[in-house]
């Protein structure tokens, strides 16, 4: 009985992953942690921004940092707080600036997406990631700049990170560890301010699934400047890597899964041996 438990606990953790967010988290879908399906909103409450949608250019650029003197301004305390009141009427848990249309090293996250836990909501400026965990995490994920459910997969991220970014209101440093959900959606936004889309991560059967919604929204895209792929370079740096193809496991996943193939087949061949069978081999 321990055996299975061992079993149970490892799939539930690794390939039922998402259901653990859906518990942690009143999001309730893929499609909520980034935004509903469909379309977005032509235009939000109290801001003249609007979701930023692939292939748009800004999507692929460069954020740029947040000068000091912007700090604690009314105006950058004005676009902050637009950014925040557009994630929540977008039915999102995190918007990066490129995804306003602005090539600028900041966004905003609440893992929870509910206004009413507004304690957890995060204002990250000229964020670096400092270290991320050798484990990982594979779960399914969506984007508002992408019209969220219509371009899902799934995206190796770590477990955790060390992460560093500075208040928005006074420029103080701000250092701390992030794990799980939080972590995931961090990894997310700061992907955003490198000009990377959480599609540049799937593996090449997920992409091929989704091409058709991505063509849908370059031929909506009415401009001659589109950017489709991310820059070569920081892609090659992506920590952790892109998914390598359909069903792949990381080292240590891998790892696990043969551990336990062994004990099991081990406990079927003690089972068998001693004439009990199936339920001889686990009934003890």
């Amino acid at each position: 009985m321990r055996l299975l438990s061992s079993i149970l606990v490892f799939f539930v953790h690794f390939s039922l992953g998402f259901q653990k967010q859906q518990q942690l988290f009143k999001t309730g879908s893929a499609s909520q942690l980034y935004g509903q399906d469909g379309r977005n909103p032509t235009s939000f409450e109290g801001s003249d921004m609007t979701i930023t949608e692939y292939p748009n250019p800004v999507l692929r650029q460069l954020g740029r940092d947040i000068e000091a003197t912007e700090f604690g301004t009314p105006t950058f305390c004005k676009l902050c707080d637009e950014m925040i009141s557009i994630m929540y009427q977008a039915s999102g848990v995190g918007l990066a600036a490129p995804q306003v249309g602005l090539a600028l090293r900041l966004f905003v996250y609440n893992p929870t997406g509910d206004a009413k836990n507004s304690d957890l909501e995060r204002v990250v400026v000229n964020p670096k990631i400092l270290d991320y965990s050798d484990d990982v995490e594979l779960e399914d994920e969506g984007c508002l700049s992408s019209r969220s459910g219509q371009c899902q997969g799934c995206v190796c991220r770590a477990s955790s990170i060390m992460v560093e970014y500075v208040n928005h209101l006074n420029g103080a440093k701000i250092r701390k560890k992030l794990k799980g959900f939080e972590a995931r959606v961090f990894q997310h936004e700061y992907d955003h301010i490198e000009g990377i889309l959480h599609f540049d991560r799937f593996c090449p059967e997920d992409r091929e699934t989704i091409q058709p919604q991505l063509d849908a929204l370059i031929a909506d895209y009415s401009k001659d400047d589109a950017i489709l792929e991310p820059d070569a370079a920081r892609q090659a740096e992506l920590q952790p890597m892109p998914l390598p193809r359909k069903g792949w496991l990381p080292p240590q996943m891998q790892a696990a899964v043969q551990n336990t193939q062994t004990k099991v087949n081990k406990k079927l061949k003690k089972g068998k041996s001693g004439g009990g069978g199936f339920g001889g081999g686990f009934g003890k």
